[in-house]
């Protein structure tokens, strides 16, 4: 039996706390690099991933089987993500998330992430994308996510998805094939 379908039985049959471990068993790493991706730093991800742990274990009793259990997760991590985005706008603590040579130095600073020059170049164009353009590429291209999927998680059109999807892919591209 796959995962999904281990904790969906364990949903159906009411074991919501052996569904919370098997919904960490199965999506931890995923969620993880999902919420890293979108707060940057990996302790803020940390801190954010508890919490999503937290509204994941809060909200199961009420799971209806809409989407499957792993886009629930997501849009649960996004959205702990974005609430933690706009706490850190309020408190002015952002770490300046424009500063490109900021952001590098922190990354490659980070004994959890290597960068190689085509990973540097990638990540750096990445960087000069719009928020929606990062966001959208990271979900479709990292996370392996469908446009549909997206579009639950972030409740955005999927037409626009996917036109952020190839402007950014297009963007990346050009940025690469010049900077490598």
């Amino acid at each position: 039996m796959d995962s999904e379908a281990h904790i969906v039985q364990q949903l159906k049959n009411k074991q919501f706390t052996r569904a919370v471990s098997a919904v960490v068993e199965s999506y931890h790493e995923l969620l993880y690099w999902h919420i890293r991706k979108l707060v940057k730093h990996h302790e803020h991800a940390n801190d954010t991933l508890q919490n999503t742990y937290v509204r994941i274990f809060k909200g199961l009793p009420n799971f209806g089987f809409k989407s499957t259990v792993k886009t629930w997760c997501y849009r649960i991590a996004y959205n702990e993500s974005m609430r933690f985005l706009q706490q850190q706008q309020k408190l002015h603590y952002n770490d300046n998330n424009d500063d490109t040579n900021a952001y590098f130095a922190h990354l490659t600073a980070d004994p959890y992430f290597d960068l190689d020059s085509v990973s540097h170049a990638l990540h750096e164009s990445l960087a000069k994308l719009s928020e929606k353009q990062q966001q959208v590429f990271q979900m479709k291209y990292f996370d392996e996510l469908t446009f549909e999927e997206i579009s639950e998680i972030t409740s955005w059109n999927v037409n626009s998805i996917k036109t952020a999807f190839y402007a950014a892919k297009e963007k990346i591209t050009l940025f690469v094939t010049v900077n490598v």
